[in-house]
């Protein structure tokens, strides 16, 4: 519009999936059928950006709190994120006690992503020396803010965020959520990346469920394709199926670049077991998955 004020609009479909990554599983079903498979709608706003006073957002989109336990500088997050649930999220644990299949990777194991996409009002202030601080209210009465920091020293680059969600009006079982991410990266390709979340829970008696996950990663340019990313990771899930259960996660992924695209492919093992308390004793589910993500 002028100097200092930009205008704009955002519109985003979401695409239906026969088979989508996170309902992946094992009993010949797939995750969507011919009957549901109806396109959607990922993000619609309008936004203003005025140079000095920030930018206010107005319809579907991220609020404040989205992303802010997803910050990695690995480069291996493709493969190697902090949601098991990602991939495969919908195999079933076999219980061997009871000889029955109760309970899914996704219900026990959750990222907690804030409030994520919603019809809000989101007003962020201008970005300040590498920080950023953004707040939102939804149409139903939740509201969040989250905030950033992002800087390079000498041979180091650096992001961290976190965030806080007040869901207590749109949620009968939750009063709100918690959390933060932090990523560290040396210029020699070894990086460590660390991220945590809470949800307060309304119940009396049930526990509030909550993850602490780390990944040690390393980037090299092994290919003239583009660079090669490495990444281990662990993550503990305590409480989100029900009061005592933990989830344990170990996995190993591989993600090569293919820059002169700009896409990717990559490789991911990882182990999943659960412990719950009493006599149930679950199997551990290995996965072993590939991919290629193009982006255009």
């Amino acid at each position: 519009m002028n100097e200092d004020i930009t205008a704009g609009a955002h519109i985003e479909m979401d695409l239906p999936l026969s088979n989508a990554a996170g309902d992946v599983n094992l009993t010949d079903s797939e995750s969507t059928d011919d009957a549901a498979a109806t396109w959607g709608i990922r993000i619609q706003e309008v936004s203003a950006t005025h140079r000095r006073f920030g930018k206010l957002s107005l319809g579907q989109g991220d609020t404040a709190s989205t992303d802010r336990v997803a910050v990695d500088l690995s480069g291996s997050d493709l493969a190697a994120g902090n949601n098991p649930a990602d991939m495969a999220g919908g195999i079933q644990f076999y219980n061997r006690t009871a000889r029955t299949r109760p309970v899914t990777i996704g219900d026990v194991i959750d990222k907690v992503d804030g409030i994520d996409k919603d019809d809000r009002i989101r007003y962020d202030l201008p970005p300040f020396r590498g920080f950023n601080l953004g707040l939102s209210h939804t149409n139903d009465g939740a509201w969040d803010v989250g905030g950033g920091y992002g800087a390079e020293v000498g041979s180091l680059e650096m992001e961290a965020a976190a965030f806080f969600a007040n869901i207590s009006g749109t949620s009968t079982e939750e009063e709100a959520m918690w959390g933060g991410s932090g990523s560290i990266k040396h210029k020699s390709g070894f990086s460590l990346t660390l991220t945590g979340a809470v949800k307060q829970q309304k119940t009396v008696g049930r526990e509030d469920p909550h993850y602490v996950w780390g990944k040690v990663g390393y980037s090299a340019g092994l290919f003239d394709i583009g660079e090669t990313h490495f990444g281990v990771s662990y993550g503990q899930y305590n409480d989100f199926g029900q009061n005592g259960d933990q989830a344990d996660t170990l996995g190993f992924g591989v993600v090569q670049d293919l820059e002169s695209i700009g896409s990717n492919l990559w490789f991911l093992v990882r182990n999943h077991e659960l412990d719950r308390t009493g006599n149930d004793n679950f199997d551990d589910i290995f996965i072993v998955s590939t991919g290629v993500l193009f982006n255009f």
